[in-house]
């Protein structure tokens, strides 16, 4: 049967909830929540009353020392995801963490060497990769379905700007750290190494916060691949890697539930049920990758196969160079 995870949650933000309502789709007998932390204890209360959590903390402190407490998922701001997912990891908790793991290179690879030392899992929470759609088109590739790939594109653009993070350049946010990460994971997906060069341009808000971007990137062996994401304006959400023998369409491919493989020939996965309305599109299934967490550490593993550490190490090096030729950071890594 494999040992319950008992969960800890940091941060009382939308996707908390999501979390928490996607999770209760899953077995009890393998994932309960103990505990929730956060800086505001009314919000923590108000959270932990709606998903039926007994204990409450107000910081992190005391979630980081819970004895109850197995694995930690740290869903505050991007600012603060390195913070405390150390905390998390320096007080012996496993850690799932909200993309992007760390803000910079040097901090995410800290996060990396401090897990391995420990002896403890950790996950970027790259949930795209957990999804049964990215299962379906690995083999499809792999299988010489599409032949050889050479280009891929994607175009990944929500109206976020109002979002606060997105208007203070001292919380984090941004086109790279909120969507174009989600690019750069598929491409490495896809192509299973980092570009030999990669070429951008985009516009910075008022407060020096990266609104837009689009990038050309150049691979061994003839491949290429071209980005773009906004803040300020919805886009098509897709994207469309093109081989030899024809061109895979995902739509939404951050949390795809279809794969298009052809005019004639495509799949859909339908997502679980949450008692709790979703505040985000296709939440649901952040339970892929919470059972992901269950799977991994039944089993041994302290990382995931399909979204592995060295994985985020590359793609937080790849999300430096992005933001210093945007002008976000004076220097890559």
């Amino acid at each position: 049967m494999g040992k319950q995870l008992k969960w800890g949650i940091a941060g009382v933000g939308m996707i908390a909830h999501d979390f928490l309502t996607a999770m209760a789709s899953l077995p009890a007998e393998q994932h309960k929540v103990v505990a929730i932390a956060g800086k505001d204890l009314d919000r923590v209360h108000r959270l932990a009353t709606l998903h039926n959590v007994s204990t409450a903390y107000e910081g992190y402190d005391s979630i980081a020392s819970d004895p109850n407490v197995d694995i930690v998922f740290v869903s505050v701001l991007n600012l603060q995801h390195f913070e405390i997912a150390k905390l998390m990891l320096e007080n012996g908790k496993h850690v799932l963490c909200e993309k992007p793991m760390g803000m910079t290179y040097k901090q995410t690879k800290s996060l990396v060497d401090l897990a391995r030392e420990r002896k403890l899992f950790l996950l970027e929470g790259m949930w795209s990769r957990f999804f049964p759609a990215y299962d379906a088109l690995d083999k499809h590739i792999a299988s010489g379905g599409l032949g050889d790939i050479y280009q891929i594109n994607i175009q990944f653009g929500v109206e976020i700007n109002d979002i606060e993070r997105n208007l203070m350049k001292d919380l984090g946010g941004g086109a790279v750290l909120d969507l174009g990460i989600y690019m750069l994971q598929l491409l490495q997906f896809v192509y299973k190494e980092p570009p030999t060069d990669i070429m951008c341009t985009g516009h910075l808000s008022k407060t020096g916060v990266d609104e837009s971007v689009s990038c050309a990137l150049k691979y061994k062996d003839g491949r290429t691949a071209t980005i773009a994401a906004h803040t300020r304006s919805a886009m098509p959400n897709k994207a469309e890697i093109t081989g030899t023998k024809g061109t895979i369409l995902l739509d939404y491919f951050w949390c795809p539930t279809v794969l298009h493989i052809s005019a004639a020939n495509s799949t859909e996965w339908s997502l679980p049920k949450g008692k709790y309305k979703f505040h985000f599109h296709n939440s649901a299934g952040l339970s892929y990758e919470i059972q992901e967490c269950w799977n991994c550490i039944n089993q041994g593993l302290l990382e995931s196969p399909k979204m592995s550490l060295d994985e985020s190490v590359i793609l937080s090096k790849l999300s430096d160079t992005m933001r210093a030729q945007l002008g976000v950071l004076d220097s890559a890594f």
